[in-house]
């Protein structure tokens, strides 16, 4: 229902949709995801009765954004920020930083290499470890994921506003901890961010300090999880074999 109102919300979608496949399996991962479909289609069809006008709006990629409203790119000259190499380029930024979350991070307790993980997507295929690597997928590494992806997708945004720090506020706290840092860094860093998106309006220095937060935490999540199923080894498990009914 949120995806109705806010679009920030698919920026944790790959994280959900990778949980999703390790903890239900292929086959009820694709029919959780229909459901979500659906539900999302039936609360926004007031909007879609209007849909030629309601998704190029809602999917409108080449926007500007205003700079004397942005929070996190005030550092930034102008020129550049409403370039389209500097949109494309936060683009390749946060495609890059999932799939290195994916590949080295997020797949790991299925024990198989990404082209592996692949297999488990096809509804057809059950491993016959489905089991063992659900009880892998623990609250703690659920909120990790998403939180992370959901940090990633904000540290490349184009433009962040003041609304957007209802996301930071959750994230970071979480994070900083799961990133290992010393409670003193913790607090410094939680208090950092919190006085750059109480600043307004923003300055170079409220805003390089908010994106520095962001890109510390993103860096010290993945370097702070490094140990977690480090045992996993590459490869199948088992061999996995059709589903039959």
């Amino acid at each position: 229902m949120w995806l109705n109102v806010k679009m920030t919300l698919l920026l944790p979608l790959p994280a959900i949709g990778i949980i999703m496949v390790m903890k239900l399996g292929g086959r009820e991962a694709l029919t959780q995801a229909m459901i979500i479909g659906q539900v999302a289609i039936l609360f926004g069809y007031p909007f879609r009765k209007r849909s030629l006008s309601y998704f190029p709006a809602a999917f409108n990629f080449g926007r500007s954004f205003l700079y004397k409203w942005t929070v996190n790119w005030r550092f930034v000259p102008e020129s550049i920020f409403l370039s389209k190499p500097f949109a494309l380029g936060l683009l390749a930024l946060n495609v890059g930083l999932l799939f290195l979350f994916v590949l080295t991070r997020w797949v790991k307790p299925s024990k198989r290499s990404f082209r592996g993980f692949l297999k488990l997507c096809v509804p057809a295929i059950e491993p016959r470890d489905q089991d063992t690597m659900a009880s892998k997928i623990t609250p703690d590494f659920i909120t990790t994921t998403i939180l992370t992806a959901m940090t990633v997708g904000l540290l490349c945004a184009r433009s962040l506003h003041y609304q957007f720090y209802a996301y930071v506020a959750w994230c970071t706290p979480f994070l900083l901890w799961k990133a290992g840092f010393n409670p003193v860094a913790v607090y410094a860093l939680w208090g950092a961010q919190e006085w750059a998106w109480n600043v307004y309006p923003s300055t170079s220095m409220s805003s390089a300090t908010a994106v520095g937060v962001l890109a510390v935490t993103v860096a010290g999540v993945w370097w702070g999880t490094r140990k977690e199923y480090e045992g996993a080894t590459k490869g199948v498990i088992e061999d996995d074999h059709p589903h039959n009914e």
